[in-house]
């Protein structure tokens, strides 16, 4: 039997924990985080995904559950990709909402949120008629469930793009 090094014995522990991760809590936001993402998202930002709320709201009732691999998210636009918490906290500290409403408390609730099978929202995913897909909101639980070797299902929406 051959010698195993250190450095390679933390890998297959860390790989064998994140197999034995299985996050299944996904849930639909509620109507009133669909609102705030909505105004925040496209009219803060000026963006004209929908003609009004209601069609944002009619997109989202009409919107499918789907799972997201790595390869998939690399066609999504918008994403940021970030592979470590350090990496991710700072980008969020570009962010308007931080410290506010972003910050280092809201980011660990999130790693640990997934580690404990807490409740969390489906990202939302806007997709074209061309089949052009552009992250909406949720790139943070995206990126953390990535880290985690977690494929996530999002929230994939009609939108205009």
């Amino acid at each position: 039997m051959s010698k195993i090094k250190k450095s390679q014995l933390k890998q297959l522990i860390k790989e064998e924990i994140l197999k034995a991760l299985n996050f299944s809590n996904w849930k639909t936001p509620s109507l009133s985080q669909l609102k705030q993402e909505f105004k925040i998202e496209q009219e803060m930002k000026g963006n004209e995904f929908w003609e009004d709320e209601a069609d944002f709201l009619n997109a989202v009732k009409n919107g499918k559950i789907v799972t997201i691999t790595p390869s998939e998210d690399q066609d999504i636009d918008y994403r940021s990709g970030t592979t470590s918490y350090e990496e991710l906290l700072d980008l969020i500290q570009g962010y308007r909402s931080y410290p506010e409403f972003r910050n280092e408390k809201t980011l660990k609730s999130i790693y640990d949120g997934f580690k404990t099978n807490q409740p969390m929202d489906y990202p939302i995913v806007i997709e074209d008629e061309n089949e052009y897909r552009r992250i909406f909101s949720g790139n943070t639980r995206m990126d953390i469930a990535f880290q985690l070797g977690i494929d996530p299902k999002v929230l994939l929406i009609k939108g205009e793009l």
